[in-house]
């Protein structure tokens, strides 16, 4: 437990960091460099979370598969 409670506030501290530097970024000149970057970070961010969806999905589907035809035997 005392694991989980430590990276939920590093994960706490972290969020807050890059809002802070977000924020002080956001509010200089470079605002629109800034905010293609981070669409960038995001693209990947969402293409990384869906292939690991599909590879959650389709490795859901394998042990199904597998379970279902022990269960038939």
């Amino acid at each position: 437990m005392k694991s989980v409670d430590s990276k939920l506030l590093l994960g706490l501290v972290v969020g807050a960091a890059v809002g802070a530097a977000v924020g002080y970024l956001a509010a200089t000149d470079k605002r629109e460099q800034l905010l293609e970057e981070l669409n960038g970070v995001v693209n990947k961010v969402k293409e990384g979370f869906n292939s690991a969806l599909s590879k959650y999905k389709a490795g859901k589907a394998e042990a199904t598969e597998t379970v279902e035809e022990a269960v038939a035997e």
